[in-house]
């Protein structure tokens, strides 16, 4: 079934936290399954901050095969959309520009980073299968993830500085042709475009959507 990425990339920005299945060097051949929290960078990419001292960190230094599952809570999971995302888990450093932008995802990262032990890996897409309920379901390739626009940090920066909301409840965290990222009331929502939009729209886009909201 042919699948928008617009609703992979939906689920994705709508979720904080994913399970990372590594390859487990105490029991080869055995997957190794923990909980991380996660943020993205301007290419929809989830980085992941790491402590070097964690099984899943030592397994992703020998082997940066993993996959990860991201999923919205509900009381039927058959029914609800998730997503497993195969790639490759990569120590990257990010750029200050990257760094900013995770930092408004998860400010927790600085104070983890304080500590010196943790360290910043990016996941590369290289397939992903996404469910979005009964019959609702198939493939995207990583070329197809990687064929979506990317907002440069100064015009990201330039454009949330125009949309920032009087309302002190709202944060806005991020912005992409697809749909705005926002904290209201310490809870994180994802505001998606009825279709994705170009850059000369993007302004009038989300000025729409937290209108809608309000």
């Amino acid at each position: 079934m042919n699948i928008p990425v617009s609703d992979c990339l939906s689920l994705l920005h709508r979720c904080s936290s994913l399970a990372l299945a590594t390859q487990s060097q105490a029991l080869p051949g055995y997957p190794f399954v923990t909980v991380l929290p996660f943020a993205l960078d301007a290419a929809h990419r989830p980085w992941l901050l790491m402590s070097e001292l964690a099984e899943h960190c030592r397994n992703v230094r020998a082997d940066g095969r993993v996959s990860v599952l991201l999923q919205q809570g509900g009381a039927d999971v058959l029914q609800g959309e998730r997503m497993t995302l195969v790639g490759d888990l990569q120590a990257m450093s990010p750029d200050a520009d990257t760094l900013a932008r995770l930092l408004r995802y998860c400010p927790a990262f600085a104070d983890y980073l304080a500590l010196g032990d943790f360290h910043f890996f990016c996941l590369q897409p290289r397939r992903l299968r996404f469910i979005g309920g009964f019959g609702h379901m198939g493939w995207i390739d990583a070329s197809d993830w990687a064929a979506l626009p990317q907002l440069a940090a100064a015009q990201e920066q330039a454009l949330l500085a125009a949309l920032q909301p009087a309302d002190a409840a709202w944060q806005l965290l991020g912005l992409d042709v697809c749909g705005l990222d926002v904290l209201r009331d310490g809870v994180r929502q994802r505001l998606d475009f009825a279709a994705p939009v170009d850059e000369a729209g993007l302004l009038a886009a989300a000025q729409a959507r937290l209108a809608a909201v309000d």
